[in-house]
């Protein structure tokens, strides 16, 4: 699996690759909870066809897609739901290695029928469990960025 990490101010172009720096995904994880500018990794490997069937029954096209996990996104699953947080089970960085596995190998996924706040579009819900049971949500930003993008990650105690 190949990620890259990529620093760049918001601009209303489409993400160039030579736009910013190439490094770990290890060096993404260890920024959520730092301030920093907009940042976001790219999973290199697109979109598997079991998510581009169930998107088409839904009347959208993944065709070019490509999983995005962004630091916007992750500030905001830190805030409500890590180890600062009330939340019962926590997450810790840890836990934000785990997504490309949530990803590929799930044990669920559907397109939820509600939309996301600001962007009003439909969004992926994963579950998978390891050790616990995890939920990963990806909103679907159709246009020019044809991207999934990470907006939550919640741990719950597995039955």
């Amino acid at each position: 699996m190949k990620l890259y990490f990529c620093a760049m101010k918001r601009k209303k172009e489409p993400f160039n690759k030579k736009s910013g720096k190439k490094v770990s995904f290890e060096d993404v994880v260890n920024l959520i909870g730092t301030p920093c500018e907009y940042h976001f990794a790219i999973i290199e490997n697109g979109v598997d066809e079991e998510l581009i069937d169930i998107a088409r029954k839904a009347d959208i096209d993944l065709t070019g897609y490509k999983h995005v996990i962004e630091t916007s996104g992750t500030s905001h699953s830190q805030n409500r739901h890590g180890e600062d947080s009330n939340d019962r089970m926590p997450l810790s960085k840890e836990d934000y290695f785990l997504i490309p596995e949530i990803i590929r190998h799930r044990d669920f996924v559907i397109i939820s029928p509600s939309v996301t706040r600001i962007h009003r579009n439909p969004v992926f819900i994963y579950e998978k469990k390891i050790d616990e049971w995890y939920v990963y949500v990806e909103e679907i930003r159709r246009g020019r960025n044809k991207s999934l993008v990470f907006q939550s990650l919640r741990k719950r105690k597995a039955p």
